[in-house]
Order: structure tokens, then C-alpha cells, then sequence
């Protein structure tokens, strides 16, 4: 499992610096990082696969808005995602009737992807099941997670890695 594999690294270990202990803390809250965001996928599948979706089905399905349309081009940017393999994904939802195609007002070459009233619907229904408080953080209470929000959203807001 991922987890093991994340848990079996060795800590780095900085003998005679002042910051081992900081580093081998922080070494420790990335394997766990690691390994709840292992979770959260592995939650996320089987509540998609619940819903009949695939998790790439259910990932297009959470970045589209219930209002307007996006290129397909900017929904496989967003989901990094290649556009060539999404074609089929949007395929499946739309025989679903979960999303439709439109072409774009400004060039008709390009298409545009919408949520229907039905998706929308099968949207809502997939995020209340994924966040009932039945996956992993659903042992956490409100305080716990107010917490947690604060401090994600202090690392969030952290120095940016560099886009490449």
C-alpha cells in the first residue's frame, strides 16, 4: 500500500544542524499528507464508482459549474488531463445525459461542455456522498476541521513552486 511504502522512507537526518528536528517533523507531515491525500482519492473512487461514474468521470463532472459552458480544451487544462483521452470520458456522460456538447460563439471548431439539469443533479448527489462524513476526515468534528481548514489554507498560501 502507499501508506507503508511513504511510512518505511527513512527520515532524513542532518546531524549537528539545529533544524533536524524540524526537518524530520516536516518529513513526517508530508508522508502523512501523502498519505491522506492517498485516502481521499481511494474515497473518492469508490463513492464515484457508487454514483456509476469512473473518478475521471466524476472530476469533470466537479469542475464544471451548473452555469455556462467550458472548452474542452480549458477542462483538460484544469483536470491535466490529455485532451485526446477526455473526448471519450465526455462521451460517456453525455450518452448519461449528464453533459452536453455545444459549439463556441466565437469559433464553431471549438466545443464547449455543459452540465445539464440531470448532471447537475448527478453532481450535487456525488459531492453530498463524498463529503457525508464517511471518508476519512469524516472522524474529525467541526473544530478539528476548522482547524485543519486554517491550517490548509496557510500552507495554501505559501511560497508557489515554480510552473515549468
Amino acid at each position: 500500500m502507499v501508506e507503508d511504502r511513504l511510512f518505511s522512507v527513512a527520515p532524513i537526518q542532518k546531524r549537528g544542524t539545529a533544524n533536524s528536528e524540524d526537518l524530520q517533523l516536516e518529513g513526517e507531515v508530508v508522508g502523512l499528507w501523502f498519505a491522506m491525500q492517498a485516502r481521499l482519492e481511494a474515497h473518492f473512487t469508490r463513492v464515484a464508482a457508487d454514483q456509476g461514474l469512473s473518478a475521471v468521470q466524476a472530476k469533470v463532472l466537479m469542475q464544471l459549474q451548473p452555469a455556462g459552458a467550458v472548452t474542452m480544451r480549458s477542462l483538460a487544462d484544469q483536470l491535466r488531463y490529455d485532451a485526446s483521452n477526455l473526448t471519450g470520458v465526455i462521451d460517456r456522460l453525455e450518452e448519461r445525459g449528464a453533459v452536453r456538447r455545444q459549439p463556441h460563439p466565437e469559433d464553431r471548431r471549438v466545443k464547449g461542455v455543459m452540465l445539464t439539469d440531470q448532471g447537475a443533479r448527478l453532481r450535487l448527489a456525488f459531492w453530498h456522498r463524498l463529503t457525508g462524513r464517511s471518508g476519512p476526515l469524516g472522524q474529525l468534528d467541526r473544530q478539528q476541521l476548522d482547524h485543519l481548514r486554517t491550517l490548509l489554507t496557510i500552507a495554501m498560501d505559501g511560497p508557489r513552486e515554480p510552473t515549468g
